[in-house]
């Protein structure tokens, strides 16, 4: 990466020349000045910071771990000191570094992840320059957590107008440290101790930062006239000019153009589209969102303790779905292949978009601020005085079916970030209306256990895939089959590579409307929604357009069964014919079988009632489903009346625990210098001369 080159402007006295280390100082500081002070606090408080030099202390693996209480160690503040040791609470045991390789016994699983996440967080702690070359032995830094705590709340934006969530997170997730020898590891210790003093390397130092003093050498990338390295320059933008030489650095950050300077507008020269992340490390990433998507809001303690128990007993089931997700991104990535796949930017891009819209940045922002307010709270205190105060309106039990868990509603609440209409799906509010193994599978059953609910349903519908064997000896099958017509030819082999004879299939309708008896008209609005979880993730929205309002779903008790997506079946004088749609889920009458159709190239004739996939691969391509019912359940989706009386209770208690931040923070002691460093309380700081 070469010096920045920026064109002339009539009043040079708007621009000034900064070192890479003094500018990485510089968006440090700014970065932590766009927290707010009871989040600084928390952090402060979470790992016992003594005083503003400790802003350059390492950070372990269980130190992130603790910081975002993603494991029982969360529970104990640690003691991060400046000469990379860790002082621990008693009740912890001894833990790794970045080098090791796990984290406790019990919490083994969470390795993987807090590994990802590290690596992501040291990289977004580089900004603005992310393309030097990363060693693997770099470690995260206190000031780099801060950064990276900028990025995921989304402060950064108020200095980065083009800022890009999901292409910085992309980055940070492909960016892999180099192999350094040892030697070359060592060499580059011994320089950086001989060449570099700290910015903040005491008290007094802290009070000034001047152009003056020697920098923290990098990446060489200019020679002078005989031939000696020195660090470039950059010419950068100001808001305005201090007539001071020196100034604290929180004022000197702010009046940096952060929002012209080149490196960060062009994330430092990276061309995004010959990265690659790792899927594994994608799965642990959304195993992670998926669970902080699935908790509702609600108390910051309860948010928490449900966020451990996942982590703790529900692993499997949220690996098994981010695993479907997964191949809705790819899907050529299969359990065999996956660590050795890597993701482009643009499938990345392209999935997130259409399948997690604002879903990880969402998880993400709820998944810290969950961590730092309840490390705030407990830290000052106020836990017991809160509960007092604020009590939680208990909810019902939520029993877990086959189906449905809260890995799969987790899933399921995806599709609704696109609704028109405002349908929380969560344990809290979801009604087993029906379930085929304790009912019985029988339409009429079915229809009992159904009808009577007057508000938005889930039907899912799970089985195996076909064999050979069923489709050439079972005789209802070949029932079905003669009233249901074919699209591939006999000679046609219809299943995809992508498909197995092993798959487990499970598709789920979303269904607005009360459900009817429909022998004769169908019903449905445009909000009906097919989606597939198992083998793969996908959703098929349904068309808009008053043509088809109310067509879309059909309920025939008189032996036609469930169809959505197709028109009313035909059933008179002894002829029995369905009219599957070009995108469509039928399940025969005895609810033993179910076809799922897709038909990018449909005739003319052919109903379409839903959209195409958007999934890269599949979107082009005719295939079906076929399979045979193993599971049948319908969920009522509750009224959002109490969520709503909920989520003001909870609103209010965010309210007071940051007021409580905020009254205390002249009572947080030894962590106040760490707000200081920060650039939110008093009047010292590391400053920079302009």
């Amino acid at each position: 990466m070469g010096q920045l080159s920026s064109s002339e402007t009539k009043d040079d006295s708007l621009k000034h020349d900064y070192s890479e280390s003094e500018l990485r100082a510089l968006f440090q500081a700014r970065a932590a000045s766009l927290l707010s002070k009871g989040e600084i606090a928390a952090v402060a408080s979470r790992v016992n910071m003594k005083d503003t030099d400790e802003a350059d202390a390492v950070l372990t693996l269980t130190d992130l771990a603790a910081l975002l209480n993603l494991s029982q160690a969360g529970d104990n503040s640690t003691r991060v000191t400046k000469d990379n040791s860790t002082e621990e609470h008693e009740g912890e045991e001894d833990v790794t570094n970045p080098e090791g390789h796990s984290l406790r016994s019990e919490e083994s699983h969470l390795d993987a992840l807090v590994a990802v996440l590290y690596r992501s967080f040291t990289i977004l702690g580089r900004l603005p320059f992310l393309s030097n070359p990363i060693s693997k032995r770099e470690q995260l830094t206190m000031r780099q957590f801060v950064l990276a705590l900028a990025v995921h709340l989304g402060g950064v934006a108020k200095v980065w107008p083009d800022f890009d969530y999901l292409k910085i997170l992309f980055i940070s997730l492909a960016l892999i440290p180099s192999n350094d020898s040892q030697q070359e590891t060592d060499e580059k210790a011994a320089e950086y101790s001989k060449d570099f003093k700290s910015p903040t390397a005491s008290a007094q130092d802290d009070k000034e930062f001047t152009l003056q003093g020697p920098q923290r050498p990098r990446r060489p990338q200019q020679k002078n006239t005989i031939g000696q390295e020195y660090e470039a320059k950059y010419s950068v933008e100001l808001n305005l000019v201090s007539q001071e030489t020196t100034e604290p650095i929180r004022l000197a950050s702010r009046r940096i153009k952060w929002e012209s300077f080149m490196p960060l507008c062009n994330y430092d020269g990276i061309d995004v589209t010959k990265l690659s992340v790792s899927s594994n490390d994608l799965l642990q990433l959304f195993i992670l969102l998926l669970m902080a998507h699935s908790i509702p809001s609600q108390s910051h303690t309860m948010m928490q303790r449900q966020i451990w128990l996942l982590i703790s007993q529900k692993w499997t089931s949220f690996e098994a779905v981010a695993y479907s997700l997964l191949r809705y991104i790819d899907l050529e990535i299969t359990p065999a292949n996956r660590t050795g796949v890597s993701v482009s930017y643009e499938a990345f891009k392209h999935g997130m978009e259409n399948a997690m819209s604002g879903v990880v940045e969402e998880s993400f922002r709820k998944l810290v601020k969950t961590s730092l307010l309840l490390s705030s709270v407990g830290s000052l205190g106020h836990n017991d005085q809160l509960k007092s105060i604020v009590k939680d309106v208990p909810s019902k039990a939520f029993n877990s079916t086959r189906l449905v868990n809260e890995a799969t509603i987790s899933l399921l609440s995806l599709f609704a970030e696109g609704l028109s209409v405002d349908v929380k799906i969560m344990p809290q509010n979801m009604v087993e209306l029906y379930n085929g193994a304790q009912s019985g599978f029988s339409i009429r059953s079915l229809e009992l256990k159904i009808f009577k609910w007057q508000a938005p349903t889930i039907l899912l519908v799970s089985g195996k895939r076909l064999r050979n064997k069923t489709i050439l000896k079972n005789r209802r099958y070949q029932q079905f089959d003669l009233e249901y017509p074919r699209h591939f030819r006999s000679s046609e082999d219809p299943k995809k590579s992508w498909q197995s004879d092993n798959d487990k299939i499970t598709y789920a309708v979303f269904v607005k409307q009360p459900w009817r008896n429909s022998n004769k008209t169908n019903f449905g609005d445009e909000e009906s929604t097919i989606m597939c979880l198992l083998p793969r993730f996908d959703i098929f929205k349904s068309k808009r357009g008053q043509l088809l309002a109310g067509r879309l779903i059909y309920f025939n008790n008189q032996g036609m069964g469930i169809g959505f997506g197709n028109e009313q079946p035909v059933n008179k004088n002894n002829t029995r014919r369905h009219l599957p749609g070009s995108v469509s889920l039928t399940i025969e009458a005895n609810l033993e079988f179910g076809i799922f159709r897709h038909i990018v190239n449909a005739g003319a004739n052919t109903p379409r009632f839903f959209k195409t996939s958007s999934q890269d691969t599949v979107r082009d391509q005719d295939y079906e489903d076929r399979f045979m019912i193993t599971d049948l359940e319908v969920w009522g989706v509750g009224s959002t009346k109490e969520l709503d009386e909920q989520r003001k209770q909870w609103e209010w208690e965010e309210k007071q625990a940051q007021a409580r931040q905020g009254v205390n923070l002249r009572n947080l002691g030894e962590e106040r210098a760490f707000l200081e460093m920060a650039g939110l309380v008093g009047n010292q700081g590391s400053g920079g001369s302009v």
